[in-house]
């Protein structure tokens, strides 16, 4: 279903207001009498992954209605509808928040637009508003706008990039309060240098026209879009690397980094712990990639803070450090803590108790932040893989046993199937509630991979960790499936059509 009036396909018709489609959510709660003007989508911090990793694509946004009920919406849904917004907040000085969106129109044909997006602020507060696109490229902050908040364009530097994570943090490290909420919106704009990707358009069209009336010299037009696709490529790392320039040059004096060291060893120190000063933290905010950023900061923060709470936890119940040395952390799928390493009975218990009480979700972040065999992984197998975490913890949770994830199904009413009585009622019954819709999408996810994936099999993990010379480290334990061989699956390649050998940027997608 569309959401404005024009039916037209192509071209000239698109130039008044790009065509959006509602997605599925959207659909049910237009039906539903729950889709508005002016609405405002409240983040759910229901999940295992919190909403300070960046990686964190489904995040629960609610929508509450006294009459009816609340509806569940994708933060896209704030680029169809300009008249809502996002309302969030940050619960201390040091932390931070990310968002995940994708501009919901084809770019290569639509890219007349721009889209802007808007931060308002508590009174007092200064808070930084970064955008990041699929490749982790820092490549726009918001500015004061003159109208006491702040702006950000997204730029149009090519038609392919459409996925953007956005950051926000305490500019100033100021204390603020969990009460002090912020709202993000969007704005659709005439993209006032689209003749910057005209090239794209003019040579996606010849191919698209020449595919459409099965020309037999199609492939002709293929490797002339192909062209315009390496050229694009080029130009979008120059204009990002005059961008990253132009805010160093921007920065005060004292906080433009003038040492040699390069962005990797700065982030090297990040990792064991050492402190960056402002010019250094400035230089690799500009010019780090975000995964790279995110994975040195949680090292730090795991060798550093995370195992000083730990220890000094187990020191109040008078277990030294010392006795901790040597010890390995288990966190399976389900949740199930192993407490490895300690001779000491009771001391293994206390652990165990502390990690299942406490600390197992913010271990559980950690992992998938740091390992390898998580983090690396493309964003269609990264989600299905933490889905598979976020079920199996729930469903243990809610049940008091295991319950395989292979035979479930949907059922022509859109139901789960397969599930036993009580996990079933709860999924399939309740309403209006953030955290079984989150478990009903990561299910319908699940079940479709899984019908892909088919003799591969669902992939598993277990989050491990060890002790030694006072600190936690991550060790990483892989994934039980073959997950190349999974990503070939999920993610088809075209054959023999003019997307088979369509040119594919060089760039590593981190999102």
């Amino acid at each position: 279903m569309e959401i404005n009036s024009n039916h037209s396909t192509y071209g000239a018709a698109f130039r008044q207001k790009p065509i959006f489609f509602m997605s599925g959510k959207e659909t049910v709660a237009f039906f539903e009498g729950k889709l508005k003007k002016n609405m405002t989508l409240q983040e759910d911090s229901c999940t295992l992954g919190s909403n300070d990793t960046y990686r964190r694509q489904h995040t629960t946004y609610e929508v509450s209605d006294k009459k009816k009920g609340s509806t569940f919406l994708d933060l896209d849904f704030l680029i169809k509808d300009e008249t809502s917004s996002l309302k969030g907040n940050l619960s201390d000085k040091k932390d931070v928040d990310f968002y995940n969106f994708s501009i919901p129109f084809n770019r290569t044909i639509q890219n007349y637009f721009g889209v802007q997006i808007y931060m308002d602020m508590p009174e007092g507060c200064d808070y930084d508003l970064t955008l990041y696109d699929e490749y982790g490229n820092q490549v726009g902050k918001a500015e004061w706008d003159g109208e006491g908040r702040k702006t950000l364009t997204i730029p149009n530097w090519d038609t392919n990039t459409n996925k953007y994570c956005i950051k926000i943090e305490n500019k100033n490290g100021e204390e603020v309060s969990p009460h002090d909420y912020y709202k993000i919106s969007f704005k659709v704009t005439e993209n006032k240098e689209q003749e910057k990707t005209d090239a794209i358009r003019e040579a996606f069209g010849n191919l698209h026209g020449a595919y459409s009336r099965k020309d037999e010299n199609w492939r002709e037009y293929l490797d002339k879009y192909n062209e315009v696709l390496m050229d694009t490529e080029k130009n979008y790392t120059k204009e990002m690397e005059k961008f990253h320039q132009k805010q160093f040059e921007s920065l005060p004096e004292e906080k433009k980094y003038k040492g040699g060291r390069t962005v990797d060893e700065l982030l090297q120190d990040m990792a064991e712990g050492k402190t960056l000063d402002d010019a250094e933290m400035e230089y690799v905010k500009i010019f780090a990639n975000l995964k790279d950023f995110e994975k040195a900061q949680q090292k730090a923060e795991l060798k550093h803070d995370f195992s000083e709470d730990f220890v000094k936890d187990l020191e109040s119940k008078g277990i030294s450090r010392d006795e901790l040395e040597g010890m390995q952390i288990k966190i399976e799928s389900n949740g199930n803590v192993t407490v490895s390493g300690i001779e000491d009975k009771e001391v293994r218990e206390q652990v165990q108790k502390l990690v299942e009480e406490k600390y197992s979700d913010r271990m559980y972040q950690y992992y998938t932040g740091i390992a390898d065999s998580v983090g690396n992984l493309s964003s269609n197998t990264y989600q299905y893989a933490t889905d598979v975490q976020e079920v199996r913890r729930y469903l243990k949770g809610v049940t008091g046993e295991d319950i395989s994830l292979e035979n479930l199904y949907l059922t022509p009413d859109g139901k789960i199937g397969g599930l036993p009585g009580k996990a079933a009622n709860l999924i399939n019954k309740t309403k209006d509630n953030a955290k079984i819709e989150r478990i009903k999408d990561a299910l319908i996810n699940i079940i479709g991979h899984n019908r892909t994936s088919g003799d591969l099999g669902i992939p598993d993990f277990t989050s491990e960790f060890q002790f030694s010379n006072g600190a936690f480290s991550v060790a990483d334990s892989g994934i039980t499936v073959d997950m190349a061989a999974l990503d070939r699956r999920l993610t088809p390649q075209p054959h023999d059509n003019m997307y088979s050998d369509m040119y594919a940027y060089s760039f590593r997608k981190v999102l």
